[in-house]
Parts: structure tokens; sequence; C-alpha cells
């Protein structure tokens, strides 16, 4: 499996006493400090005691980070030929409809345009920052002597969040699981 996912590296494992449970106490680059509860016995690191295999907290990347929408109906997917059919322009291109003002003297301007297309592209990219933000369900994973990922099962949901957004977009990969 090829999964694109934005990928914290874990830089500290340390085991907190419990009576029946492994609880480990996880640091990663960009995130903020959590707890991870699992019946596996993870290698307990830091950064004074490093070890060699390398651990990952992956957010899975989707379509909603993005809000792009999801696969459409069949029912959908005849409406929407319609709708293109009707704005075609003349080079066969698709293009939005336009709004009466565009066409009277006094109308948008391609400047206009312009700053529009900027305004929403600065937006979506606020809107994505703000989900990043979010706290999320994330995954734990150990590389194996091949290369590949292996997920380590958890018995709780990891809830982690990001507390760093400068650093993501060096860490958004495609990860090779097991």
């Amino acid at each position: 499996l090829h999964l694109p996912c934005i990928a914290f590296r874990v830089t500290a494992v340390k085991r907190s006493r419990a009576q029946d449970q492994e609880i480990y106490e996880v640091k990663a680059d960009g995130l903020h400090d959590l707890l991870v509860t699992t019946k596996d016995k993870l290698i307990q690191f830091s950064s004074r005691r490093p070890t060699m295999q390398t651990f990952l907290l992956i957010r899975p990347w989707n379509r909603y980070l993005l809000e792009l929408p999801d696969f459409a109906e069949p029912s959908e997917l005849e409406e929407l030929s319609d709708v293109a059919d009707n704005t075609q322009s003349e080079e066969g291109r698709w293009s939005p409809p336009r709004s009466p003002l565009q066409d009277s003297p006094g109308g948008f301007s391609e400047a206009q345009e312009s700053v529009d297309l900027e305004l929403s592209g600065r937006l979506g990219a606020l809107r994505l920052a703000a989900r990043l933000e979010q706290p999320f369900s994330a995954f734990l994973l150990a590389r194996q002597r091949g290369g590949e990922y292996k997920r380590i099962a958890s018995d709780h949901n990891i809830i982690a969040q990001v507390k760093d957004l400068s650093s993501i977009p060096d860490m958004i990969r495609t990860l090779e699981i097991l």
C-alpha cells in the first residue's frame, strides 16, 4: 500500500507506569506530546539514547483537507454533464457562466477577476491551515529493514495535534506500508 500522508518523525518514546497496559509518552517533531496505549512493547529512546529504528506518527492525506468533492453518483454526473454542455466556450473548454455585470460597460475588469482568484486562493489556504491545526487521529508506524513501514496497533485512537504548521510542507510524503 502506498499511502500519501503528512509524516511526523518520532523523537522520543518513554514508558509510563501502568498496571496492565503499555502506555508510552511520545514526542514527535511538529506535534504536541501525546500518549499511546498498545499491547506491543515499544523501544524506548530519546535524543540522549537514540535508536536505529525510525518511528513516525502520520496523518493520512484525504480529499477533505483540500475541500475536494467525493465521487459523484451517476445521476449527479449526468447533471454535471448537462451543466458542462451548457457552459462550454467557443474553444470547447469549460468556462464559468458570465454575469450580466461582466458584459456591461461598467462590469468587472480582468484585474478585478485576478484579485478575486487570488483572494479565493488565500482563503482556501487559510481554511487548509485551520483544518491542519485541528486534532486528528494518527497512526504510529515503525520502519522495517526493507525500508517499508508497519503500523503499530494502538488500544485507543492516537489523537495528535500539530504544534508548528510551518514544517508541514517538508513532511508531505508517500510511504510504503506493509
